[in-house]
């Protein structure tokens, strides 16, 4: 993915056709934990995420982002479900002390804001949109606004994160005659694990059972081909010489769609054939989300990994700064520091190179090739004196390191003793219990398991 994706860089683009909903009420927590999916008290303050809301038979009503502020929660849904939505919570307030307001407020989302923090709100709420690191921000705001033109940019490749990472939209991929368990809500707006809410036991014994017979996965084609026209319409699939129906096409993006596919054809890395009418297109199955880095630190090594190519295809400016917005979200990766010096060296940019390797040493003291490294760059700069006192640091860090290894191996040792000792004491437990009952379950299953992790397979079975 290139340098400028929004995945990768700050940006900041106006919220519409959504709305933004006040709770307040000294019951307001309790309330919707116990009227949503999604697990809210895992939540921290100022943060949000993806719920849903069901009605008693397990059929979607709605979904949307609820947040913790300090002193109320924000219901952030699309404008068509606004009003449903409050009707529907209205009628569950009872005896609570909960109270829905909308706020007439613009809105904006900043994408990957920690780039660049000056820009932030003090009226805002952090949360996963689309798959992107994103801050949600209202009231008195001043955004960085965007060209038109840069506008339009941002939200055509915002609608292709959105289908290539499975996030539906209401009345296109989603309605109310559904259940949760047949759209890609049920990775990432529900928790089996929270405890009861409405709808919960047919979600649950759906989940339980098969799961969702027609669900969102992605087709890789082996190239890209001009799709459109079959989009919303059935493919099937040839077994036994008949033809039947695999899924349903959704969305295309290049060489990618993103299909309503049965559970027996849900198999990551299948390869299938399937027909739209009397056209042929080979595809093997890719699983939800495409873009599976979410956390500051997984995308940091993903652009590491990418400066890394860049750098071995001679792509150097490329390569730096894939690099550099490593490093912005995640300042502790000190791999980036060591390339980015490397990178600098080979250029002959020795004092650019000796700045990157004092970072490292910075973050990172016990590093042996932050020495060694700028040991070089000073030779190359003809500060021999300096080269030499760089070197002897790095010979005495690489001792050092050489003793944490050795004291690491040491302990792997002991382990694998201890390990091995309590097999051999489980061993002639369950064998003494074999002697007086050779059908006992319990010491099978304990001398399987042995065998197993003495890797003797054929024992084990």
């Amino acid at each position: 993915m290139a340098i400028s994706s929004i995945r990768y860089n700050f940006c900041q683009i106006e919220l519409k056709n959504y709305s933004l909903i006040k709770v307040t009420g000294d019951d307001r927590e309790s309330f919707f934990q116990g009227q949503t999916t999604n697990d809210f008290s895992k939540l921290s303050f100022n943060e949000g995420q993806l719920t849903a809301r069901l009605n008693r038979t397990g059929k979607l009503q709605s979904f949307f982002f609820i947040a913790r502020l300090n002193d109320c929660l924000l219901l952030l849904c699309p404008k068509i479900l606004e009003a449903a939505l409050i009707l529907d919570f209205q009628k569950f307030i009872i005896m609570d002390d909960v109270v829905l307001e909308i706020l007439p407020k613009e809105m904006w989302l900043s994408f990957n804001w920690f780039l660049e923090p000056e820009t932030s709100s003090e009226q805002y709420f952090d949360c996963n949109f689309y798959g992107i690191n994103t801050r949600f921000s209202y009231g008195s705001f001043k955004p960085r606004r965007l060209s038109d033109t840069d506008n339009v940019e941002v939200e055509v490749e915002l609608e292709k994160i959105r289908i290539l990472n499975g996030w539906p939209i209401w009345d296109t991929d989603v309605n109310n005659s559904q259940f949760i368990n047949d759209s890609y809500l049920n990775n990432i707006a529900i928790s089996y694990k929270k405890g009861c809410f409405l709808g919960q036991e047919t979600a649950a014994k759906i989940e339980n059972n098969r799961g969702a017979a027609y669900f969102p996965m992605l087709l890789k084609l082996e190239k890209e081909l001009p799709l459109k026209s079959y989009l919303k319409k059935d493919f099937t699939i040839l077994e036994a010489d008949d033809r039947r129906k695999a899924g349903t096409l959704l969305y295309q993006v290049n060489n990618y769609l993103q299909v309503l596919l049965f559970r027996d054809f849900r198999v990551v890395g299948r390869e299938l054939e399937i027909y739209f009418e009397n056209e042929i297109i080979k595809a093997t199955v890719v699983d939800l989300p495409f873009f599976k880095n979410i956390k500051r630190s997984e995308i940091a090594l993903e652009l590491f990994h990418l400066g890394v190519d860049a750098f071995q295809a001679n792509d150097v400016e490329n390569a730096l700064k894939y690099m550099q917005r490593a490093l912005g979200f995640d300042p502790l990766l000190s791999d980036a520091y060591e390339t980015l010096g490397v990178i600098l060296g080979r250029q002959e940019k020795f004092v650019e190179a000796i700045e990157w390797m004092d970072k490292l040493q910075k973050i990172n003291p016990q590093s042996v090739m932050a020495h060694t490294n700028k040991s070089l760059y000073l030779m190359r700069l003809g500060k021999i004196e300096e080269a030499e006192a760089e070197k002897s640091l790095a010979t005495v860090k690489s001792f050092a390191a050489f003793g944490e290894v050795a004291k690491e191996k040491k302990n792997i040792a002991s382990e694998q003793q201890k390990k091995e000792a309590d097999i051999a004491r489980r061993e002639k437990m369950f064998l003494q219990v074999l002697e007086m009952d050779s059908e006992d379950t319990i010491a099978l299953f304990g001398m399987a398991d042995i065998f197993y992790q003495r890797k003797s397979y054929s024992l084990a079975i």
